[in-house]
Order: structure tokens, then sequence, then C-alpha cells
């Protein structure tokens, strides 16, 4: 009895043997395809797919938006009441 345990367990011992050498071997091939492709592609700047998003303003940015006093607090004006008004003939 104790003989048929322990062949039992030297067969599985043997299988699992067999199936760490697969996946051994499936790596290796794997890393090798990796390495091939990686020297087969055109080195690209790893950012380069990457969009800036940012708004940009110009230097001039505080002088076109402010208004003709600086204090936040003061009225906006609209260009509109602002101009002069056309008469109508």
């Amino acid at each position: 009895m104790a003989e048929s345990i322990l062949r039992e367990q030297l067969k599985r011992i043997r299988e699992m043997t067999e199936q760490m050498a697969r996946a051994h071997d499936d790596t290796a091939a794997l890393s090798h395809e990796l390495a091939r492709d990686a020297e087969a592609a055109p080195q690209r700047h790893p950012l380069a797919d990457v969009r800036d998003l940012r708004i940009h303003t110009s230097p001039n940015y505080k002088e076109e938006s402010s208004s003709s006093t600086d204090r936040p607090d003061a009225p906006r004006h609209h260009l509109s009441r602002d101009s002069p008004r056309r008469r109508r003939r």
C-alpha cells in the first residue's frame, strides 16, 4: 500500500516537472519574441502620443482681460454699452 502511494506521488511530481518545463519554455519564447518586436519597432519618444491640453495665454493676457480698473469688485463694462450709438435715419 505504501508503495502504491509513493508511485502515485512520483507520477504527480513528474507531471508537475513537465508542466514547469513547458511553462519555462513558453516564457523564454515569449521573452525572445517581445525582444525581437521591440528591436523591429521604430524608436519613438515615450510621450509622442501625449497631447498638451493646458490653456495657453498670451504674455499680454492681464492687459487684454482687465478693465480700466484692476479691482475685482469694479463693475464690468460691455463694449456695446460704452461705444457711441448710431442714430437711425
